[in-house]
């Protein structure tokens, strides 16, 4: 086929019992042919079909085979075949005794060369040639010419024929070259779209494939179809500090390590390997009896990567977080599966520990309660849902309300309260924690700036930072935007953030506090005492006030080692001449001790409750009317402001 061409192509089979006959195919087909001037034209015709292969007078150029019986005809096309001189065309005399007539050799010679022009040659039509082209398929390959023929004719049809052939041929060489290309470029295609090029292993889609192929070929036979996923802790902090050619080489040696631990060493094993995310590899196993087993898998894949890694001349030493799920127990296809092993990882991830954690079913209940949650949480904040509500802080000394900490509910429309721990967390997830805050924050100068209008307002409201809005490098411009859309004077507007979160990068929060502290408005340290770090950070950073974390009030009755704690921060906080305030506050006996011990301001359940703002400013009302007495006890003081 593709690539048969030698210096003479025109290859003609000739097949007539009668010599004569065959002596004029070889005067009209052979080189000395000379065409009288009724068919000169012949020439030109045949320079355009076959250029080279034409003489100097230009007349085609054939090589003319002959045989005088039907079965000589089938063995010469077979023997063309095997040497690669095929054929262009073949003509067969219909009726050739003894031997086998010219419809039969047609039929014989079609099943060994499909591509041949066969041509049957009778002096008289009979009904046979009627159907040659369903007897002799295809129909644009097979032809019926009559004798006595004349030499033009027959020159003429043989040079059209040969041309055609050339041309059929030279399709056939294309479309084999185009499906050639078609193939690797689909195999190039496949390979891009299921193998992860760094690594070379199956990606996420190929293993979904191989897993559901593991749990169709396992639903009739023994063993679990088991999925360990797995994610390498800090991954970008080497590529960060290494270089990304550290990072990709850190990836093929993990693979090749799995790869040789459960694929090659474990003979008869059905094992995948594969990467299933940017740091995320998979270890598909078939065939796992127990769930004894099913742990012994996990164990393995978890030393494999834990063992030390040598990149770059370095030992890396890794942390991997694994989740376990497996068919059937967890599925009967693979999508389920991997997301149950998922659930799993992300559990393991979490934790402190980063241990194996093995999928169970209150995970699935969990995943499925905080995707119905985004769907609400993004809702409540179009809506308006997400509100302010306020705890009142009060002055030791004087009884009055001194401060106020702002702080976020989410009201669905039934009027049920969601607590921030069940939201906040997830905003910072779906990454609209920044447009929580400035909702929150938004929200409390609007009613700041209502207060104001209604009859003045001098007390400073606290709104909570926490640590993804520390890494906003806008940050002050955003506030500056709230402020300056409601007219509240910055000086009203305090910004509170854990110590723990302050602490998460220092560097970074640094610059951004500064910049808040030079618009005006003060900032504040929540849950003071529970970074154990060094304190000297406070001497550089524009702090106003320290808050004492509630688990140190609450103990302060039980235990001296917690009041020894209050004190030093008060201490501290006196000498640096920074506000204190006790948080927690919860009964009559913890107020008189941070009363005692120096505090400055109290919050807690003791004074008030978080309340929403129509309901603080009522409460702020009434207390207002107490103050118009003098407090002259601590207990009476708080009893009056509780009415």
């Amino acid at each position: 086929m593709s690539g048969i061409r030698d210096t003479l192509m025109n290859r003609i089979l000739v097949v007539d019992d009668d010599g004569l006959i065959i002596d004029e195919y070889l005067r009209c087909l052979g080189e000395d042919y000379e065409p009288d001037s009724a068919t000169s034209t012949l020439s030109e015709l045949e320079k355009v079909l076959f250029g080279d292969d034409t003489d100097e007078s230009g007349a085609a150029r054939f090589a003319v085979d002959t045989r005088n019986q039907g079965e000589q005809a089938v063995q010469a096309v077979e023997e063309a075949l095997k040497v690669g001189q095929k054929y262009s065309i073949v003509f067969l005399d219909i009726r050739m005794p003894p031997g086998i007539n010219g419809i039969e050799a047609a039929k014989r010679i079609r099943k060994l060369d499909p591509d041949v022009n066969i041509v049957i040659v009778t002096a008289s039509v009979g009904p046979e040639i009627d159907k040659l082209d369903i007897e002799i398929p295809p129909a644009d390959k097979v032809f019926f010419f009559k004798k006595p023929f004349h030499a033009a004719e027959c020159r003429q049809l043989a040079a059209a024929l040969c041309g055609k052939w050339h041309a059929d041929m030279a399709l056939r060489r294309a479309n084999e070259e185009l499906e050639q290309r078609v193939a690797e470029r689909t195999a190039a295609l496949h390979k891009l779209a299921y193998y992860d090029p760094v690594t070379r292993l199956p990606n996420h889609l190929l293993l979904l494939d191989a897993l559901q192929a593991m749990i169709e070929k396992a639903e009739d036979s023994d063993g679990d179809s088991v999925v360990v996923l797995l994610d390498i802790e800090r991954f970008s902090f080497i590529n960060e500090t290494m270089g990304y050619d550290a990072g990709t080489e850190l990836l093929k040696s993990i693979g090749n390590r799995l790869s040789r631990a459960l694929i090659e060493e474990r003979k008869g094993a059905r094992a995948v390997v594969g990467r299933f995310g940017a740091d995320e590899f998979a270890v598909l196993m078939a065939g796992v009896e127990s769930e004894a087993a099913i742990h012994e898998l996990a164990g393995q894949v978890r030393e494999l990567v834990e063992e030390p890694f040598l990149i770059e001349g370095r030992d890396i030493f890794l942390k991997a977080s694994i989740g376990v799920a497996w068919h059937p127990v967890h599925g009967r296809d693979s999508e389920l599966i991997f997301r149950c092993a998922e659930a799993a990882l992300h559990r393991s991830m979490r934790s402190l520990e980063s241990d194996i954690t093995y999928y169970h079913s209150e995970m699935r209940h969990r995943a499925r309660h905080k995707f119905d949650m985004e769907a609400e949480f993004r809702g409540a904040i179009e809506n308006g849902q997400i509100k302010a509500f306020y705890q009142p802080q009060q002055s030791i000394l004087t009884g009055e309300l001194a401060g106020v900490e702002a702080l976020a509910r989410w009201v669905r429309a039934d009027g049920t309260v969601v607590l921030p721990q069940d939201f906040i967390p997830l905003s910072e997830e779906m990454g609209v924690s920044d447009l929580l805050f400035e909702t929150i924050l938004a929200d409390v100068c609007s009613e700041v700036a209502g207060w104001r209008d209604d009859g003045g307002w001098e007390v400073p409201v606290s709104v909570n930072l926490s640590a993804h809005q520390l890494r906003n490098a806008d940050l002050a411009s955003l506030v500056t935007k709230v402020l300056a859309k409601r007219s509240v004077d910055r000086e009203l507007i305090n910004l509170e953030l854990t110590e723990t979160a302050l602490l998460e990068d220092l560097t970074i929060a640094r610059p951004i506090l500064t910049d808040l502290s030079k618009l005006g408005v003060g900032i504040h340290i929540d849950d003071f005492g529970t970074g154990y770090s060094s304190l000297s950070y406070l001497a550089e950073l524009p702090v106003k006030t320290l808050k004492i974390d509630r688990s140190f009030v609450a103990k302060l009755a039980d235990s001296e080692s917690n009041t020894r704690v209050v004190q030093a921060i008060i201490a501290l906080g006196k000498a640096m001449q920074l506000d204190i305030v006790a948080e927690g506050v919860e009964t009559d006996q913890q107020y008189a001790l941070v009363r005692r011990l120096g505090c400055d301001l109290a919050q807690g359940y003791f004074i008030a409750r978080p309340m929403s703002a129509d309901s603080f400013r009522r409460w702020v009302d009434g207390h207002e009317d107490t103050q118009s007495l003098k407090h002259t006890s601590t207990v009476v003081g708080i009893d009056t402001a509780r009415s």
